[in-house]
């Protein structure tokens, strides 16, 4: 037998399984790649939460006319207030984030609005690819204060815009080259928990008109730390093939390692951390497959899932916050429901001294497994 030093290049996935996605999908809030035919007023969100997207006003819809990546991109034109608006429940931008797209601005007006989450609170957060008197640069305005950014930015041609938080500070990418001017801010700035997301308008004096294409929102992450090169396709709507087994082989002669594979039926389905003492908008702190909550009251509420599991036998394991009381307390999860779309349960802690009592935990962890 002659063993030979691995090289890299020999490791191929088996059975002809691509391993291309994205290792960040997890934490893509929306991903928008606005494909359909021209003229079409409904497209749908790429991203796990599969978030509803509304088009708004009578000039804003899915055109053939211009676009970066298949085909076709989102067209705002006119004089009305059009826009596309984004469900945003569970989707507060704290800490880092990412927010980029392609854009293709034939605007006129002083300040056209990207997006906006129409709030007048310290959580405001509005963008512009305009400073005003016809300066064409990025316009951050948030908590009363208004910072233009320096690189001027192009009309009538595709260009790429990342919007990045990495800390505290908020920098802005053109075409994949950091503007000098950047911004200090830590707050939410408040996408849920009653706010609404929308692009292309503000109010009737911050119109956008042109085109703008495979917008993506990504939570929790700075995509982009330093200079980079635009992307050159489509973003990725998928995280990969998942478990795939690789195949050590050189030309047929090799080893083959785990030729058998990964039960995938034997994975996690669903998981989420929730504070369950905020309003259910807002209690999703980090999930997969969990794509909202509906709160029935003191301690219990449902999760639930964004894909259906394929029956309601599955296997539920659940932790909750201890309560201090002073008198000793042991707190419990209880399972109230198992349906293929949700799992109800309830909180609640027990005392020394007797009885049991429902609470909102401020920390919920759920794991789910099944076929």
């Amino acid at each position: 037998m002659n063993l030979q030093k691995l090289r890299l290049g020999q490791l191929k996935p088996a059975d002809g399984a691509t391993t291309v996605g994205d290792l960040n999908f997890p934490k893509v809030k929306f991903l928008l790649p606005l494909n359909g035919t021209n003229g079409a007023t409904s497209t749908s969100d790429s991203g796990n939460d599969n978030r509803t997207v509304t088009f708004g006003g009578s000039n804003s819809s899915i055109s053939t006319a211009q676009s970066k990546f298949g085909g076709s991109s989102l067209l705002i034109s006119g004089t009305d207030n059009s826009y596309i608006a984004v469900s945003s429940d569970g989707m507060n931008a704290d800490g880092d984030f990412t927010f980029e797209c392609w854009i293709y601005d034939t605007s006129t007006a002083d300040y056209p609005c990207l997006f906006s989450n129409l709030q007048s609170s310290s959580n405001a957060l509005h963008t512009y690819v305009g400073g005003g008197s016809g300066n064409k640069v990025f316009r951050f305005w948030s908590q009363s204060s208004g910072t233009n950014f320096s690189t001027t930015l192009p009309t009538n041609q595709w260009y790429h815009l990342a919007l990045v938080r990495d800390g505290s500070t908020i920098k802005v990418y053109i075409d994949g080259t950091a503007d000098s001017t950047t911004v200090s801010n830590s707050s939410t700035l408040l996408f849920g928990g009653g706010s609404t997301l929308q692009l292309g308008y503000n109010s009737s004096s911050y119109r956008f008109n042109g085109y703008l294409d495979d917008v993506r929102f990504t939570h929790g992450l700075a995509r982009y730390t330093s200079n980079f090169t635009p992307p050159t396709s489509a973003h990725l709507t998928q995280a990969g093939d998942v478990n795939k087994h690789i195949v050590v082989n050189s030309d047929a002669d090799g080893v083959a390692i785990g030729t058998g594979g990964i039960n995938q039926a034997r994975v996690a389905k669903a998981w989420a951390n929730i504070d369950a003492s905020q309003a259910a908008a807002s209690m999703i702190q980090g999930s997969y497959n969990v794509s909202s909550m509906t709160d029935h009251g003191t301690g219990t509420y449902s999760f639930n899932f964004s894909t259906a599991m394929t029956d309601a036998d599955y296997s539920v394991s659940a932790l909750s916050g201890q309560v201090t009381d002073g008198t000793g307390s042991i707190n419990a999860v209880q399972i109230q429901n198992l349906t293929t779309s949700l799992v109800k349960v309830t909180t609640k802690y027990y005392q020394a001294s007797g009885g049991d009592h429902l609470v909102d935990y401020n920390t919920v962890c759920i794991l789910i497994f099944g076929n």
